[in-house]
């Protein structure tokens, strides 16, 4: 009786059992992917906000130059719908931006928003032109007269 005991334990004592090594192996599998898909994206992440950043800049810097203009040239370029003939000073560092300036109040439904007809406000907006960029640096205000 002695026999049967001692082989028992010995093949406890021997190590996994093929079924247990391949439950560990899909176990790390499952929870090693997603973990690399994160260090992945982490590693790419400055990249990204770098651009994100120099598009913020071309932005900003063209709705800087847009507002610094004279009101009376603003209105001149209002249009009632649609980007405004603004000329876009071509720069090499910055993707296609867009210009929209349009009169603000109360259009002919009586609606207010960009479109109206009044000649005391604008809206100006600048944003990416390209929709490929995902446009998320769209910057709009209101001038007044």
């Amino acid at each position: 009786m002695r026999g049967p005991k001692v082989s028992n334990l010995r093949r406890h004592a021997a190590g996994f059992t093929l079924l247990e090594v391949i439950f560990a192996m899909i176990l790390l599998a499952v929870c090693l992917l997603p973990a690399a898909a994160a260090m992945r994206d982490a590693m790419r992440r400055p990249a990204d906000l770098a651009d994100a950043a120099r598009k913020l800049d071309c932005v900003s810097a063209l709705m800087e130059t847009v507002l610094a203009e004279p009101y009376g040239r603003l209105l001149s370029l209002a249009t009632s719908a649609g980007p405004a003939a603004y000329p876009i000073p071509p720069d090499a560092g910055c993707p296609p931006r867009a210009v929209t300036i349009a009169r603000y109040g109360n259009d002919a439904t009586q609606k207010i928003g960009p479109g109206g007809t009044g000649s005391t406000l604008l809206y100006v907006s600048v944003g990416l032109a390209n929709a490929a960029d995902g446009n998320p640096f769209t910057l709009s205000t209101l001038v007044a007269q």
